[in-house]
């Protein structure tokens, strides 16, 4: 942007006296026009607003005052602009460069100083215009002749003033300002800074920075620990203490200037959240909230002992974001009245005028919080893909059921798409139906009552690092009676002739025949509390209306839900049940630290679309168990692989389509918040209204252009009638039938060709406003219509002028504010009544209104005001007229999105060689689940460049086998560690999960019978948050398998025991193997290094016996040195040793540790054969058998 500084070239006095630099050498003198470009040369955002602006580091190069060793800063360094860099962020190159003059700062750090209403005018004028709407420099060249006669006196008044507004009595006395000269203009209230002669040459005091301890606001003593207190004036040490508000005594108020008493009356509501408070074009930051933000955000402390910075307008989005995403709470406070409103309010106040009525008034207009992101009119993109659920909970004890001892009532929302869940379950006592929503849905944001949550259930909240916040009970977690009474009385629901029609998702909440929702079922009675609570908040945040109004609810069931602890030979789930442990220890959604690189989603996700991803991500958590559906996505994906040049132009458009699932949101929002006429966004005084105009239409032509889009994709598919007949999917999500119109794609062509022809879309993208061809908006076409018809009237009587006058020269004149102004030669003004009335004249002419004239231009007037009137809420009502299709639109979400995958699958499948078709089979009754795969290999593993993972069969309970072991549905593996059992069975459930979502697999074949859940437990690790050790984690995933398995379950254990002692643990993984083998015979990989457990279950008719073979190379010299070579190959029998010693040498224990630990091996070693004697000595019954085995063991030497 350009700078508001018009630089006079004219003043010959200031321009002809010689400038020094520090050491007193003359420098050259700039004539006007060198001033003038130098003065202007182009700068970006980040010079402007940094402390390390070319402008900046050229003076600190000019600068030759000796600095001393020690200092970081010279001393004589003066802060001149603000810091609104993020370093992070490149992507704003095409924004309007900015210059900021210093008589702007000046301006923002003297506002909350001063009680001068002329200040508050001054705040409206901070110029931060683009400068390619700037005047010329010749225009501000004419304009500065006039100012060099401005006398002595008023220069020096103009110095003083700015003095004291900027060193605000933090200089030093011996500080020189720097003098600057306005030029007044009675038609623009913005003082221009014509010139400016820097003096400054002497030591001033170095900038305060963030971290510095001696702003004013810390030696409060209201806001000191010990003595800060709520709104309630409850210390912050009470069990109750709210810290979200914040108690100002009225003392200290008082004393404040009108604009800082406002700013803390915010901050005594909103003591939690970080104030955006918006003065002129500038958002400030004040107080506490400025020594947050100004490392947080990159930007210097302006001058002053108050903590004080601030960025423009435009840059609202970034920073916003930025903190947002740590975890803090952002208010937007906007202006909502401009200084003519406010005197105009002081004019029409009645009664006595108080000194803090001299303040524009102010308004939050949001609050964002981590679980409260949306797309707004500051927005400027869409930056945030991911979903991110805000999360309100309920909980009450169950008594006397040890099975079940807590119930929970839970809401989320996605407030990105505004898609809503309610749910309410009971849960053992492990959490572990919760512990399964939150790993499936994680929130960024949790809600929940003050002091009602038992303590597990805040272990287990805590674990998942979101945000927390306490509702008040009844007050802000709304009982269920009066959720529904808001719901029904509000307009969330209601259509524009106010008739309420609940979502569909509320059959199942009301009572059956309940159409007005009066009464809610029992087992949605906690549900609809914690929708009490969300309501609440996103009231709290100024969003409720925009997010419920679009009525996308679901009903949330839990995937395990109505499925009972016993043996079932068959079973009617539609989806496969991943609880949080196994969706956490397989690393599906994602990786073991948190980010996405190795996860399964990262290696399958091959999407063009954002909506496409997100559907992939919820397809992962619940795989299908519906072999008919399963085999459905199969034959599409085969019939797409036989159409590669298809594929390739579908996934071409595919990509040029935005998110349209949030576009559809925010045109929602849009088309809908200026109908809540009590919401302050529409009172907010905005400065780059066109700015987010234009943003505002280039979202709906975007989203229009993705419908084009899917519109086109339907048009090439419509020439491969072949697809259609050969996947009845495909035919559902890509092919038109009138026959079946709520499942197939929708008819879109009316709907678009509306849309082309209601305006001009580059005039709309252009100009950032939208003007309706005729017949869109009957008001604007009336409007137009009385336009036309004043405009010939005003024709007409201007040709009966000319006849009257017989004058043909007579014309319209518009002058400034003044229109139609009758411009008549002087020759023809000789007889004029006096109905003409002169309003101006120049050589030859004059011009005149008479009082039919101005009767005309009054109607004229008039019309244009309906026009304009008609044109405003064009945009919103075009976004109104859009959003009433979202029923359609959010079919073609469903079958774009689906497609989307589907394409994914087909590239996936061809990505590597060796993939393949899964086959899965719906287990009869009598028969044994297995799993059958052939070289089958990791998929994560196959995204590594060296591609040298080994193959491996995995075949369980197969009768059709030929190997015995192979047979059996529970494996016990064994091997050396590092050995890949791990991996290997990992590798198992990730190709299961694969196989279940209908996608190739990475194997030459894969058979296997329906899997209704996968269980878990794998690893080790404690949770310290939670209070549990990592040998209670081993026991609690262990309980859950044993309690929920069934025969159908696939069932992965690594290492059962080992967090306990050996004896211990031997037992305990002895007795999960009994009951795994014995009651529920489900498919089971069990890996231990507990060799006694194999020789327990060595014969067992449902146990086998597998490890991972290696090959031991003995070194020549060292015969207790070995080499170890892992084989990574997986078959029958049993390793008799864990060859734990190599994999201490490779970790680096020094030799003599590692040569001592194998004396003490062998000693163990001896001793446990010994206790295997025993044990055979014991069965056996004959006495001579028993005296001949006793002379044995006196002859060994056990030591």
């Amino acid at each position: 942007m350009a700078a508001t500084t018009a630089n006079d070239g004219s003043n010959s006095q200031m321009n002809n006296t010689p400038k020094h630099d520090n050491n007193g050498v003359k420098k050259k003198n700039q004539t006007p026009k060198e001033s003038l470009t130098s003065s202007r040369k182009s700068m970006n955002m980040s010079d402007v607003y940094s402390a390390d602006s070319p402008k900046s580091e050229k003076r600190k190069q000019s600068s030759t005052i000796p600095i001393d060793d020690n200092d970081t800063l010279p001393k004589n360094k003066k802060r001149k602009t603000l810091n609104a860099r993020n370093e992070s962020d490149n992507e704003d190159d095409d924004e309007p460069e900015l210059k900021v003059s210093k008589s702007q700062n000046r301006k923002r750090i003297a506002i909350l100083d001063s009680d001068d209403e002329a200040l508050e005018n001054d705040r409206m004028d901070v110029d931060v215009t683009p400068s390619n709407k700037k005047t010329n420099k010749n225009d501000t060249k004419t304009k500065g002749n006039n100012s060099t006669r401005t006398s002595r006196k008023k220069k020096t008044e103009e110095s003083e003033d700015e003095t004291t507004l900027y060193n605000d009595g933090s200089a030093d006395e011996n500080d020189e300002s720097e003098v600057e000269e306005y030029e007044d203009d009675d038609e623009d209230q913005t003082k221009t800074p014509k010139r400016r002669t820097t003096t400054l040459n002497r030591e001033k005091k170095t900038v305060k920075r963030g971290n510095d301890s001696n702003f004013t606001h810390l030696s409060l003593e209201f806001l000191k620990d010990g003595k800060r207190r709520d709104a309630n004036r409850r210390l912050h040490t009470d069990p109750n203490y709210d810290p979200r508000t914040l108690y100002v005594p009225e003392d200290y108020l008082n004393t404040l200037t009108a604009a800082v008493r406002q700013w803390w009356t915010f901050k005594t509501e909103y003591f939690d959240t970080i104030l955006f408070f918006k003065v002129g074009k500038f958002y400030e930051l004040y107080n506490m909230d400025a020594v947050i933000c100004a490392p947080e955000l990159n930007l210097t402390m302006m001058k002053g002992d108050m903590a004080h910075c601030g960025f423009p307008e435009k840059a609202y989005s970034k920073f916003a974001d930025i903190l947002v995403t740590k975890g803090y709470k952002v208010a937007r406070v906007e202006q909502t009245e401009t200084p003519n409103m406010m005197k105009e309010r002081l004019e029409q106040q009645a009664g006595r005028k108080n000194k803090f009525d001299k303040a524009v008034r102010r308004e939050i207009c949001q609050i964002t919080t981590p679980g409260t992101k949306t797309f707004n009119t500051l927005d400027n993109d869409n930056v945030f893909r991911e979903s991110l659920y805000l999360l309100c909970i309920v909980e009450i004890p169950i008594n006397d059921n040890k099975i079940t001892p807590c119930e929970f009532g839970i809401c989320f929302v996605d407030t990105t798409i505004a898609q809503f869940y309610i749910g309410q379950f009971e849960d053992d006592r492990y959490l572990s139906r919760l512990q399964t929503l939150l790993a499936q849905y994680p929130p960024a944001q949790i809600l929940c009552e003050k002091n009602k949550l038992s303590e597990k259930t805040k272990k287990v909240l805590t674990l998942t690092h979101a945000k927390m916040e306490y509702l008040i009970a009844n007050k802000e977690m709304y009982e269920t009676t009066k959720t529904l009474d808001i719901l029904r009385d509000d307009t969330y629901f209601k259509d524009e002739k106010g008739n309420l029609k609940w979502p569909d998702a509320f059959q199942h909440v009301f009572n059956e025949g309940d159409e007005q929702g009066l009464h809610v079922r029992s087992n949605f009675q906690l549900s609809m509390r914690a929708l009490g609570g969300i309501i609440w908040y996103l009231q709290h945040c100024l969003v409720d209306k925009e997010l419920v109004s679009m009525r996308k609810f679901s009903i949330f069931q839990p995937p395990d839900e109505n499925i009972e602890l016993k043996e079932v030979s068959t079973f009617k789930q539609q989806n496969m049940i991943l609880d949080a442990a196994t969706l956490y220890n397989l690393e599906i959604l994602s990786n073991s630290r948190g980010g996405k690189e190795g996860s399964l989603l990262y290696t399958c996700d091959r999407c063009s679309t954002h909506f496409g991803k997100r559907l992939l991500a919820r397809w992962l958590s619940a795989p299908l168990c519906n072999v008919n559906e399963i085999n459905e996505r199969l034959n599409a994906i085969d019939i797409l692989r036989q159409k590669t040049d298809l594929c390739t132009k579908v996934r071409d458009k595919l990509k040029t389509i935005p998110d349209l699932e949030r576009l559809f949101c925010r045109i929602h929002s849009l088309g809908h918040r200026p109908l809540d006429t009590d919401h302050p966004e529409n009172r907010a005084i905005l400065y780059e209204d066109i700015t987010y105009s234009k943003r505002k239409i280039q979202d709906f032509l975007a989203a229009l252009s993705g419908l084009k889009v899917a519109n086109e994709i339907v048009q090439l598919f419509s020439k491969y009638n072949d697809l259609s007949l050969s996947s009845l999917l495909l035919n559902t999500i890509i092919y038109q039938n009138n026959e079946n119109k709520n499942k197939n794609f929708p008819y879109l062509d009316d709907i678009l060709d509306y849309y082309t022809n209601a305006f001009s879309h580059q005039q709309a993208r252009n100009e950032g406003k939208i003007i309706p061809t005729i017949g869109v908006c009957k008001q604007y076409d009336d409007a137009l219509n009385e336009i036309r018809e004043n405009e010939k009237n005003l024709n007409d009587y201007l040709n009966k002028q000319k006849k009257l006058l017989k004058n043909h020269d007579i014309k319209y004149i518009h002058v400034q504010k003044t229109r139609y102004a009758m411009e008549i030669p002087e020759s023809a003004c000789r007889n004029l009544d006096d109905d003409y009335e002169l309003m101006s004249s120049r050589k030859g002419f004059k011009r005149y209104y008479t009082s039919e004239l101005r009767e005309l231009i009054e109607e004229l007037n008039e019309s244009e005001k309906k026009k304009e009137l008609a044109l405003k809420d064009t945009t919103s009502s075009l976004f109104r007229h859009f959003d009433s299709h979202h029923d359609i639109f959010q079919r073609v979400l469903n079958c774009l999105s689906t497609l989307d995958i589907l394409l994914s699958f087909t590239v996936y499948s061809q990505s590597y060689s060796d993939m393949c078709r899964p086959i899965i089979i719906q287990t009869e009754d009598d028969q044994q689940p297995f799993i059958n795969i052939h070289d089958g290999k990791h998929p994560c593993m196959l995204e590594k460049e060296t591609n040298t993972f080994i193959p491996n069969n995995i075949i369980l309970a197969d009768k059709s086998s030929t190997e015995v072991w192979q047979t059996k549905p529970l494996v016990l593996v064994t091997g050396p560690n590092m050995g890949g059992k791990s991996t290997l069975m990992r590798q198992t459930a990730v190709l299961a999960i694969l196989a279940h979502i209908g996608s190739y697999v990475p194997a030459t074949s894969c058979t296997m019978s329906v899997c209704d859940r996968i269980f878990t437990r794998l690893g080790a690790s404690d949770r310290i948050m939670a209070g549990e050790s990592t040998f209670f984690v081993e026991l609690s995933e262990a309980s859950s398998i044993l309690r929920h398995a069934s025969r159908h379950s696939l069932v992965l254990i690594d290492e059962l025991g080992r967090g306990t002692s050996t004896f211990d643990g031997t037992a305990i993984a002895c007795s999960v193997v009994n009951d795994l083998a014995n009651r529920i015979k489900c498919r089971t990989l069990f890996s231990t290094h507990y060799h006694t457990l194999v020789d327990d279950f060595e014969k067992h008719e449902n146990v086998g016996l597998g490890h991972m073979s290696c090959m031991i190379e003995n070194d020549e010299e060292t015969l207790s040195k070995q080499t170890l070579v892992f084989l990574y190959k997986f078959v029958e029998g049993s390793c008799p040793k864990s060859h734990g010693f190599n994999a201490a040498r490779l970790a680096n224990i020094p030799e003599s540790i590692v040569e001592l630990a194998q004396t003490k091996a062998s000693a163990f070693e001896r001793w446990v054969t010994l206790k295997r004697i025993l044990l055979t000595l014991k069965k056996v019954t004959d006495n001579f058998q028993q005296q001949d085995i006793l002379e044995f063991l006196s002859q060994l030497k056990l030591n």
